[in-house]
């Protein structure tokens, strides 16, 4: 009985594997080779993320369903509530700068729609007050998709719905410095928020993006007159202020001297056998410049 059953089992497994087998065959246009097959199965998957790429930009550039009275009557201050960067007052720098030379020169795409113009234009302009930052920008097409971008710090807009948070900045990292960068605003609820609000989140946002933490995390305290302290009332907080500023001096005008020791050590390095074994030490020496 029980060799009948496996071999029932056997038998039933054999047939699904045909019945798929077939299904597949038909769904790849009855290749009649296993290159033939290979290749639809490559134009059946292209064709597959076409549509979802069609979907996806249809749906981020949707603002038929956002808030239609902005961020009226709600708490701005409970949207910090899940942001990922609660907690951690780290820095974080750009992989390539020169503090001889201007500190970081960087470059900000802006993908945004037109009517975030005012914003971010204000936002770059106050961020170039610091004499760390040297600072371009670039109009590039729309991308409500805000796909990342190597060297640059990318700018967008888009409908990304109820997520609970107003805007959001994305730092890709390699070997613990930032590549590139992106910053997100939610046109969920800042389509027809006030312009305050707007100002607000691209200037924290942007900053951000140069790798700064937050400055303060309560948002019902006092403000501190900076775009990086929470707040429910960001008309006080709309600047980088000079706290921001001064750790952008600290964090890209601090001159980087490496240094190479090489000493020799008795032994094969393992232990194994006698020999001379040359080692290197790395000793990193930084002194702060502040540049009037």
């Amino acid at each position: 009985m029980a060799n009948k059953r496996s071999i029932y089992g056997a038998l039933s497994t054999l047939l699904t594997i045909a019945l798929v087998s077939i299904l597949c065959w038909y769904f790849l246009g009855r290749p009649q080779s296993i290159d033939e097959g290979l290749e639809n199965l490559q134009t059946a998957g292209k064709n597959a993320k076409d549509k979802f790429d069609e979907w996806n930009i249809t749906s981020l550039g949707d603002f038929a369903n956002v808030l239609q009275d902005g961020l009226n009557g709600l708490d701005f201050g409970s949207f910090f509530d899940n942001d990922p960067r609660v907690g951690d007052n780290s820095t974080i720098l750009w992989k390539d700068f020169d503090p001889n030379n201007g500190g970081l020169s960087l470059t900000l795409l802006n993908a945004l729609d037109d009517d975030w113009a005012e914003e971010f234009d204000l936002a770059v302009e106050d961020w170039r007050q610091s004499d760390a930052l040297v600072l371009t920008t670039e109009r590039v097409e729309v991308d409500h998709t805000c796909q990342s971008k190597d060297g640059v710090m990318v700018v967008c807009n888009a409908n990304f719905g109820d997520t609970g948070w107003v805007g959001i900045n994305e730092n890709s990292i390699v070997n613990d410095r930032i590549v590139a960068s992106v910053s997100k605003m939610n046109e969920y609820y800042l389509k027809n928020s006030n312009f305050d609000h707007r100002r607000y989140t691209m200037c924290h946002e942007i900053g951000h993006g140069f790798g700064l933490p937050h400055t303060d995390e309560n948002p019902y305290n006092s403000n501190l007159g900076n775009c990086l302290d929470y707040t429910d009332d960001p008309d006080q907080n709309l600047h980088p202020g000079e706290v921001n500023f001064n750790k952008l001096r600290t964090m890209y005008l601090t001159n980087t001297e490496r240094r190479v020791e090489k000493r020799y050590v008795r032994g094969g390095g393992d232990g194994s056998e006698e020999g001379e074994v040359e080692e290197e030490r790395i000793i990193i020496t930084r002194t702060l410049e502040f540049r009037g």
